[in-house]
């Protein structure tokens, strides 16, 4: 059936049960006996319609039925039976029922949330206890005092009530447990509140004597809930609920809060207005008073025992890597700054090793970032290994970093010694889904002198400083802090921040190399090579600025602009007569700009403004740039030689 059908189903079904419960409203007891008989057997088929059409659980909706045809046959009883024989057939059909409404109840808050806790039973527990002691005082203690009535119907009736303290429990679970976001929710809300009231107004009629209303409000209470009971199985937001994928939620702490502190008042209040009757009385209040009371008590402890867990997991896994495991940079540099203010004094020289892993970003490009993270796995539990072999400790500060305190070294030369074993784990090969990969590193080593303590972050930056020395040697190599570096960082700084503005401010220069032809001594073209003039007048050598404009992307704009600059004084020279039109110009090319997919568009165009025939520009391009990203670079490269412009091969 489409969903529509169904949605219109449902709400007549709901409908029904409105009318039915109206005309119980007003209608004597015999024809009320039969719509409330009538109406829970109209389930069954409600039920067979919803895991037909909606896939219901099968054992959900098995159980429903059940429960219907239950009722159904409570109400045909005194058809059958008279006196004390229609107690007994009463009183196990309400057994059933109960049996039937509990293993309902506890499958819909485990499917809305999942597999209960302790801190769920506990509260159930306890709402279910307060519920009892209500119960005892109000209904069933006044009713095992009246001795004027039979003492077998005393008996049965005195239980009925305290049948349905679980299902009230389960039923205010389900209640707290989030949001009812789905119409069908609502629905069974409605069905449970409803038989909760139910019985309470029938348990009333029967223990305190509150007459034949009572007894009509029951009944039109169940007819609601077994309407509300039977639209919800044919609503389509049903299979939303019951389906695999459903969003279970968590009980909402302020509804959860709310359910507790009224199943603890409400005892107390009636505790306190309602005095008892006898020492059996008082000997079963007392009972139930001591019990409430140590299941709050436990309850108490463990939300605060969670809560502390709960505070603990939170501090470690601020503290661990996810992925590897491994304590994360703040972690490690706190073992470390324990270890060096026990050690300074001593003859020892606590180290740490940054290693960075070389190009590892052309594994996660080729590979992809799945097999890159395992990579990172397997590199990090042969680092634990080794480190473990030379007491050291290893953590993962950022993505393809590690970083070893090592606390044992006596000298400089004994921890370039054990960063040295720790460097040889890269050498073994990986393997991985897509074949085997080899990993190197670039290692910075950075030992506190002996006899003067340093913080674990200084030795830190010390080790980042020499790790980039290392990188800068040409990877797969260590490097050792010592002072100078940190010159040669000031420096590298201070060029960084002059680089930004310096194209803007027209602080770069071409000069032009002649390419002479041997045979002839003809000049066939000229090279252009960038130099960077400071307003002092002082030159900066491209090997010194290079290098830092492409790791802080500013080479895009300066190649673009060599490009442009190049070409231009190519025309201009062309068109004054000084060189003859076939004169090239070789123009060099950083693999950063190569990587550049748009690089093709900065090349053509600087072409369509210089006005400059294709065929006539050179640029020369070194063999790494496929090496680092050869798919792009195959890319550009072919884009390029398709416009006209010819490609040499420069530093071979």
């Amino acid at each position: 059936m489409t969903s529509r059908s169904l949605t219109f189903l449902s709400w007549a079904f709901g409908g029904l049960g409105a009318a039915f419960a109206l005309v119980a409203l007003i209608a004597g007891p015999d024809v009320r006996s039969i719509l409330v008989g009538v109406l829970p057997v109209a389930v069954v088929p409600a039920a067979v319609l919803g895991v037909r059409s909606l896939k219901l659980p099968s054992g959900f909706t098995k159980a429903v039925g059940a429960l219907a045809v239950t009722y159904g046959l409570y109400y045909a009883i005194p058809l059958f039976f008279s006196g004390g024989a229609q107690d007994f057939a009463e009183f196990g059909l309400d057994l059933v029922a109960d049996a039937l409404l509990i293993t309902l109840l506890v499958l819909t808050v485990r499917r809305r949330r999942g597999r209960l806790d302790h801190g769920d039973l506990l509260d159930g527990a306890i709402i279910a206890i307060g519920t009892w002691l209500v119960t005892w005082i109000l209904l069933v203690q006044p009713l095992l005092s009246d001795r004027t009535n039979d003492l077998l119907g005393v008996v049965l009736d005195a239980a009925f009530m305290p049948l349905s303290v679980p299902i009230i429990g389960l039923t205010m679970m389900f209640l707290f447990s989030g949001r009812l976001d789905r119409v069908a929710n609502w629905m069974i809300a409605t069905a449970l509140i409803s038989n909760v009231f139910g019985d309470l107004f029938y348990a009333l009629q029967e223990t305190r004597t509150a007459g034949s209303w009572a007894l009509v409000v029951a009944d039109v209470l169940y007819l609601v809930s077994f309407a509300a009971l039977g639209a919800a199985l044919v609503h389509p937001s049903a299979a939303e609920i019951f389906a695999d994928g459903y969003v279970r939620r968590k009980v909402s702490l302020g509804k959860r809060t709310v359910g507790l502190v009224v199943a603890l008042i409400i005892p107390v209040m009636v505790l306190a207005i309602v005095p008892a009757e006898s020492a059996t009385d008082t000997a079963i209040r007392a009972t139930s008073v001591f019990v409430l009371l140590v299941m709050t008590g436990i309850r108490l402890y463990q939300a605060t025992d969670t809560s502390i867990k709960n505070q603990q997991r939170l501090l470690d896994a601020a503290r661990i890597d996810d992925l590897t495991g491994l304590p994360n940079k703040s972690a490690l540099l706190e073992i470390a700054t324990d270890s060096i203010d026990h050690s300074w004094r001593t003859n020892r020289c606590p180290s740490l090793y940054l290693f960075d892993l070389d190009r590892f970003k052309n594994i996660n490009d080729s590979l992809g970032h799945s097999s890159g993270d395992d990579v990172i796995v397997v590199l990090a539990e042969r680092l634990r290994l080794a480190a473990a072999s030379l007491g050291a400790s290893v953590g993962r500060p950022a993505g393809d970093e590690f970083l070893v305190f090592d606390p044992t070294p006596t000298s400089e030369h004994q921890a370039l010694n054990h960063a040295e074993v720790l460097h040889s784990v890269f050498k073994e090969p990986l393997t991985t889904g897509d074949g085997v990969v080899f990993v190197t590193s670039s290692v910075g080593v950075a030992s506190m002198p002996t006899g003067r303590p340093v913080s674990a972050e200084e030795m830190f930056r010390w080790a980042d400083i020499a790790m980039y020395r290392a990188k800068d040697s040409g990877r797969n190599c260590l490097a050792l802090y010592n002072p100078s570096m940190q010159d040669r960082v000031s420096q590298r700084m201070k060029v960084e921040t002059d680089l930004h503005g310096a194209l803007e401010k027209s602080q770069f220069r071409l000069f032009h190399q002649p390419i002479v032809e041997l045979g002839t001594g003809r000049v066939a073209g000229f090279e252009a090579l960038i130099r960077w003039q400071k307003p002092d007048g002082s030159m900066v050598s491209p090997a010194q600025f290079i290098p830092i404009a492409e790791d802080t992307g500013l080479i895009g704009e300066i190649g673009a602009w060599a490009l442009i600059e190049g070409l231009t004084q190519l025309q201009t020279w062309t068109q004054d007569g000084i060189v003859p039109p076939a004169t090239t110009m070789s123009v060099n090319v950083s693999p950063r700009q190569l990587a550049d997919p748009n690089f093709p568009d900065v090349v053509e165009e600087a072409l369509q403004r210089t006005g400059v025939d294709a065929h006539r520009l050179w640029l020369e391009v070194t063999e790494s740039v496929m090496l680092e990203n050869p798919e792009i670079a195959r890319t550009s490269l072919r884009r390029i030689r398709a416009m006209g412009p010819r490609i040499a091969l420069d530093d071979f």
